[in-house]
Parts: C-alpha cells; structure tokens; sequence
C-alpha cells in the first residue's frame, strides 16, 4: 500500500512538474526590435514561463541537461495546442522555425527606398535603417519581385562582439540572400559576366524610373544605346531624384526628394548624376522588372536621342533633333501661338 502511495506522489509530482499547462496557440519567441538581439536558454524559458506555456522552467532544463538541448535551442514562432508535455516543448524548441515574412519590391522603386523598408521589416529599427553604411546598392541591386525572406537567418542566439553597424549589416545581407539569389539566377541564366550584369541592371533601373509605358521601354533604351554612341551625357532626371535620395549628409532623407526638378537641382554634386557625369551611373538606382531588363539587354533600333514627357504625365514625345526636342517642350508649356 505504501509502495502504491509512493508512486502515485511519484505519478503527480511528475505531471504537475512536467505535465502540459492547456495553453495552447502560436508565441514569438524572437523580437526583432530587442536591442541586444542576444537570447540565450534561460531568456527563452523564462518567456515561456511568463506565457504560461511551462509550469516550471526547471524541467525543461533538466530535460536538456542528459540531453544537450540547450545547445541545439532555436528562437522564432512556435505553436502548441496545450496538451504538450515538457518533453515535447523541449523538442519542439530544438527544432528549426523558419520566421518567414512577405515584402514586395515594386517595378521603378528606387533602391534607397526598397532597402529601407526591408530593413525596417526585419529591424523595426529606424535609426539603423537610416544609415547608409548599411547598404550597398553597387551590389546589392535587385529584381521587382514578391519575396518571403526568412528572418531568423540572420540572427542567432550569441553574436561575437563588433560594431553595431557591422552587426546589423552581417545580420541584414545573411536575410536579403533569397533577393539576390533571385537576381543572380536571371543572370546565370543569360551567362552574364558581373561587370556586364551591372551594365544592364543600371540601364534596365534607368528605364523602370522613366516610364512605366511597356512600349516605350525599348524606345528609351535605344535612346540611351544612341547617346552612349555619340558619348552624350544620358541626362536622366531619375538619377537626379535618387541623388536627392541619398543625400549628401550622413543619413538618409536630410534632403527631401524635390517633386518638380529646377535647373539648380541638376548640378547636385553625386556619382549617379548623369547630367554633370558622362556614361552610366556606378549601379542600378530601382529595381527593374522583366520587360525593363529585356529592353536593356535588347534595345529598339531607331535615330531618338532626346524625350519629354506628355501632359498627361506618362507617355513621351521622343524626338531625334535637339532643334525638335525644344519644339516639343514649347509645345507642352504653351509657348506657341496658333495664328490661323
């Protein structure tokens, strides 16, 4: 009868020490907008703990102590349904949990832009995502496209002591990997070399920035194809908007994207300016979709150097003389007088 007592209290103890809470649904056990970012065992459980999701803290411990759990521990969304032992949220804590989040890059969207916000969604962070060592848009051009990136990739339950720039810039490449991946893809796939990969993604961006015509995007790109011959400087307003972009100041945004360019703006000291710099910019400045790298690799064949924009505000008048060019301009201010 005793021996029976015995493991009843056994029995109990047992339930009660490792036993499932019924607290069932889906808990993050990762924040990315902690400041420290370092989550170790005990952080986790003392979370789990905090959520009712374990009774006691110890169990797990003692469950990863003839296990060596602890050493195998990864952050991220987990899902019980309540009725899960000690043993099986210590497992289940083992496991890989992909954190998977969607951000879209939108067709002509500028690179300063599409970074900032993927790295507000991964941060939550503004101050860092303002900074402009963080980014590298000479490499890390993309395509418009639908991405789910894995946002535990880059983080990990320690990180060895460095800057927090540096951090956050390791942190920030290791998640956009499936972006460039993308990219890198599309370029393996036309056997492009990497000085030639740029050469087209920076035409390609030029072409998404000024029209979002399709069948004006190879009029465009045999335009550029057609100065670049006659060694004219390419003069695209976009490059100018993405210099303002960039700003000349330590953070982004300190100058504010003007809305109508004046002839002032267009001498703004800045590598991407193809009004004071011959030739193309140094990279991309938005990320092209696929008819836009099309043009770009296949231009029109026709005798355009120069556009303008139509009332309207989307489509162009293409002209292949300076002289109609400036007609085209006087005609869209109203300079002309009918004299019928």
């Amino acid at each position: 009868m005793k021996n029976l007592y015995l493991i009843l209290c056994f029995l109990t103890v047992s339930f009660v020490f490792f036993g499932p809470t019924g607290q069932g649904g889906k808990y993050i056990l990762w924040e990315p907008s902690n400041p420290d970012l370092n989550f170790t065992p005990n952080d986790i459980l003392k979370k789990l703990h905090e959520n009712e999701i374990i009774r006691y803290p110890e169990a797990i411990r003692l469950i990863w102590r003839f296990t060596n759990g602890d050493k195998n521990l990864n952050v991220g969304p987990i899902s019980l349904d309540g009725r899960e032992w000690a043993w099986d949220v210590a497992k289940k804590l083992e496991e890989y949990r992909p954190y998977y989040k969607k951000v879209t890059v939108y067709e002509g969207e500028s690179l300063v832009s599409s970074h900032k916000k993927i790295c507000n969604l991964i941060f939550q962070n503004e101050e860092i995502c303002k900074n402009k060592n963080m980014y590298d848009y000479k490499s890390n051009y993309i395509i418009a496209n639908t991405y789910q990136i894995d946002l535990i990739q880059g983080f990990s339950s320690k990180e060895r002591d460095q800057s927090l720039i540096n951090l956050y810039r390791k942190r920030y490449l290791k998640i956009i990997n499936p972006l460039l991946v993308f990219r890198d893809d599309f370029i393996d796939s036309k056997g492009f070399s990497e000085s030639e990969a740029r050469r087209i993604f920076t035409i390609a961006s030029l072409i998404e920035s000024e029209t979002k015509v399709e069948t004006e995007k190879d009029i465009i790109a045999g335009v550029i194809k057609n100065r670049s011959e006659k060694n004219m400087n390419f003069e695209i307003d976009a490059t100018v908007l993405f210099c303002f972009e960039l700003s000349l100041s330590d953070e982004f945004l300190e100058a504010e994207k003007p809305k109508r360019l004046f002839y002032r703006d267009l001498d703004i000291n800045c590598e991407y300016n193809t009004y004071k710099n011959k030739g193309l910019p140094p990279g991309p400045i938005s990320a092209p979709g696929f008819s836009s790298l099309n043009a770009a690799i296949s231009p029109g064949k026709h005798r355009y150097y120069f556009y303008v924009l139509e009332k309207d505000g989307v489509n162009h008048y293409f002209s292949e003389t300076y002289d109609e060019h400036l007609g085209y301009i006087k005609l869209l201010r109203g300079d002309f007088q009918d004299d019928s």
